[in-house]
């Protein structure tokens, strides 16, 4: 019961756009959401049932309109980025006879590697891991585990290309880290900010 209280005020009281981001996920880590720091989460996050499930690592930035499903551990590695409205959802049913197609609750855990970054509206399904230094693009369904370094999308989400796993010109440095921590993001011409021609 308590679980589910905590998730209610999660939903609704730290989920408001009265907060700041990071004093957000400092609500949300006295909820019962487990954070190891510098986290910044936007407002109305939903959660179904409790809160303790929810892992978010240090430097992760969590766009508006998260949902976090229940019943399995739902994980974000270090330096993780989500977009707005994404969905992490753990439990699913096993198909039952036609009379009822929706049977059994079944759940199994989400893991999202270091440095991913799923772009807005991805839905991922419970028992997926995502390989660190991955991207999903906006709107992918993604129901299988992903390499680390690649690109992914579409409903289901499928492999797209791999990413260079480093590049030296660029990155994205975390305080007390070496080079050898860091994840390097490769720079296009192909991808500027609205506005820019």
């Amino acid at each position: 019961m308590a679980g589910t209280v905590r998730g209610v005020l999660a939903s609704t009281v730290a989920a408001s756009p009265l907060w700041s981001p990071r004093a957000r996920a400092r609500l949300l880590g006295f909820l019962g959401v487990r954070l190891t720091g510098g986290a910044r989460v936007y407002p109305w996050i939903r959660f179904a049932g409790g809160v303790s499930h929810l892992e978010i690592g240090r430097g992760s930035f969590v766009n508006m309109s998260l949902t976090v499903g229940a019943n399995a551990d739902v994980v974000l590695g270090e330096r993780v980025y989500l977009g707005p409205g994404v969905s992490l959802l753990p439990s699913s049913h096993e198909l039952g006879p036609r009379t009822q197609r929706a049977g059994a609750t079944v759940s199994a855990p989400i893991r999202i590697g270091d440095g991913a970054w799923l772009g807005a509206g991805v839905t991922v399904l419970g028992g997926v891991t995502i390989g660190a230094g991955c991207v999903i693009a906006a709107g992918a369904v993604v129901a299988r585990d992903t390499e680390p370094d690649t690109l992914h999308g579409g409903v289901p989400a499928r492999f797209i290309r791999r990413l260079e796993p480093a590049d030296p010109a660029v990155s994205n440095p975390s305080p007390g880290s070496t080079d050898r921590d860091q994840i390097h993001f490769p720079v296009t011409n192909s991808i500027r900010p609205h506005g820019e021609g």
